[in-house]
């Protein structure tokens, strides 16, 4: 195999979880009203365990197209992850945490990151033989999650406002809240969604074209567009090489992508602290 095609090879199948995270997130709110979140938090622990599977047994099969759908499977979980795990938090959380327990998953996303650059390390499991057993560490917490989710309440607020089961969403919340009396959050959810009914529904063109909404909106596009176009997942996928070609030796450059893993979950908990402290805009 050529160089090129080696490198092209490479590309691809670092790409493709990008590929299959922009399906998954796309496709995380159909499912969440379709499925529930927790039914749909279950059916993507099955698509997790395939993508670890497949990814760990490729070099059994010897099969660059394992490692790559993969890749792919990974990038779809972790995708509607994104959807499913904030939105099934924010609903189950009391209103004064709500905020906080909304970016838990993030949280869990760097510690996630950290633990891998750990165990990728050539002392662990980065080595010939050690990195198909890292590439399946991703089995664990999905078989776990599997396990363990059908023993956690269904949102109630999927329940009350997009089913209308009342009694199923007072159940849960007696669960959730560790009391019997919830008619305050029961009455809570339906003052929101009788709110958000009220409101009125307009088309993409008509929030673009209306000026109250212009600046929000242009900021919010603005933050997403700076975050990937700092060439964040280019630093994520190849954070190691770039740390050698800056000088330093392989083993120093492992440690300073670990450094770089460190600095997001400390960043992450800071977010954590000041959401409701300061408010969402602050």
């Amino acid at each position: 195999m050529t160089e090129e095609m080696l490198a092209l090879l490479w590309s691809v199948t670092v790409s493709v979880f990008a590929v299959g995270g922009m399906i998954g997130g796309i496709s995380g709110g159909a499912i969440a009203d379709y499925c529930g979140r927790k039914c749909g938090l279950l059916l993507n622990n099955a698509i997790a365990i395939l993508g670890a599977t497949l990814m760990s047994s490729s070099q059994l099969f010897r099969s660059i197209e394992c490692l790559i759908m993969g890749r792919f499977f990974i990038g779809l979980s972790c995708g509607l992850n994104t959807a499913l795990v904030p939105m099934y938090l924010s609903e189950i959380a009391p209103m004064t945490l709500r905020g906080a327990l909304g970016t838990v998953s993030q949280l869990g996303v760097t510690i996630g990151l950290l633990l891998s650059q750990i165990l990728g390390l050539p002392i662990i499991l980065g080595t010939r033989d050690g990195w198909p057993f890292l590439l399946g560490v991703a089995f664990i917490p999905a078989v776990l999650q599997l396990l363990l989710l059908p023993m956690c309440p269904e949102s109630p607020r999927y329940l009350l406002i997009s089913k209308g089961r009342i009694t199923e969403a007072r159940y849960a919340l007696q669960r959730l809240r560790c009391t019997s009396d919830v008619e305050d959050d029961i009455e809570e959810m339906r003052i929101e969604d009788r709110a958000q009914q009220q409101e009125a529904r307009i088309t993409m063109l008509q929030l673009i074209g209306n000026r109250s909404l212009q600046t929000p909106l242009i900021i919010g596009i603005i933050m997403q567009l700076s975050q990937q176009l700092s060439g964040i997942n280019a630093i994520f996928y190849y954070s190691t090489n770039i740390f050698t070609s800056a000088g330093l030796n392989e083993e120093m450059a492992k440690y300073s992508t670990i450094g770089v893993g460190v600095v997001m979950v400390a960043m992450t908990l800071v977010s954590i602290m000041l959401m409701d402290r300061t408010g969402r805009r602050t």
